[in-house]
């Protein structure tokens, strides 16, 4: 069967949920799901590909919007059912952290949704205070916990408890928070979560990569709340975060008629390039991790 990414980019998240699961069980994977589907509900389903003993594993997740969540399970489904399990490398793995938030409405001014521009405007101004404002408040504890300073306890049970048992054997960890933002269309920025000059940040570089074609790699995004959460729950490894953001359209566009989910195009143009930048990154941190393990004995 021929691989079409644009197949992968589902329109509301019970069907996003269920091409995940269904691309998870043809796959023969097991999948630990926490929550409660529905209207309101939020569920959270975990899955891995890889040897269980690779030293390094990439962990996929989203931000905090419903457009955020379809653009991840479109990344992940086109990571599990294309080309990206047949070049994952031997001592490398993928853990893929499925979730989508709850339908917020978020649409363009003058679409379906009856938002005034002033009401948006508006929204978009608090959005953008309090955005700063988590900035500020996450961005020492964020690097407290990412340099590994801070040794946690997970819940065992909680979605952080899970994550981790994913990764008790890893020496590297690499965290991929998949957004998508105000920006020019189908562009992507690879931002780390932590100064260039710390050891976070070089590993963020050197494992993300710089790449004038794709964006910029720049200092430093605060992670998604759930992508903080797992990195506070992380065991002793080193650890690289960076937030994926896929631009969609201008402020201008989005004040102005265009109509559409603001955070999610439902564009095939935007979703081959969305997927094929995704693939970029995600084979620049699988090549740049594997060649940061050291070599395996060989057998007698």
């Amino acid at each position: 069967m021929t691989f079409r990414p644009v197949d992968f980019f589902q329109s509301d998240a019970s069907a996003a949920r269920g091409q995940f699961l269904s691309i998870c069980e043809d796959a023969g994977l097991d999948v630990w799901s926490k929550g409660e589907a529905g209207e309101d509900g939020y569920v959270i389903d975990v899955a891995r590909i890889g040897s269980p003993d690779a030293a390094s594993v990439l962990v996929l997740t989203s931000g905090v919007s419903e457009g955020e969540g379809l653009c991840a399970s479109a990344v992940q489904c086109c990571a599990l059912a294309g080309p990206v399990r047949r070049e994952l490398p031997r001592d490398v793995g993928i853990v893929f952290v499925h979730t989508i938030a709850p339908c917020w409405k978020q649409m363009v001014p003058n679409s379906t949704c009856a938002v005034t521009e002033r009401a948006w405007e508006d929204a978009l101004l608090v959005a953008a205070d309090s955005q700063y404002e988590e900035y500020v408040r996450g961005q020492k504890v964020a690097a407290e916990r990412i340099e590994g300073s801070l040794e946690i306890r997970p819940d065992e049970d909680g979605v952080e408890g899970v994550v981790s048992s994913y990764l008790e054997r890893a020496k590297r960890i690499g965290i991929i928070d998949i957004r998508t933002g105000p920006g020019e269309f189908g562009h992507c920025d690879v931002i780390a979560c932590a100064e260039r000059a710390t050891p976070v940040g070089e590993r963020a570089a050197l494992w993300f990569g710089i790449r004038t074609d794709l964006g910029d790699i720049s200092s430093s995004a605060v992670p998604s709340p759930l992508a903080q959460s797992l990195i506070e729950s992380m065991p002793p490894a080193e650890l690289a975060a960076v937030v994926m953001e896929f631009g969609t359209y201008s402020l201008k566009v989005m004040l102005g008629s265009a109509p559409g989910r603001m955070f999610y195009p439902e564009n095939s143009e935007w979703q081959i390039q969305v997927w094929q930048k995704a693939h970029t990154v995600i084979l620049q941190a699988m090549g740049a991790m594997e060649r940061s393990s050291p070599p395996r004995p060989i057998d007698a």
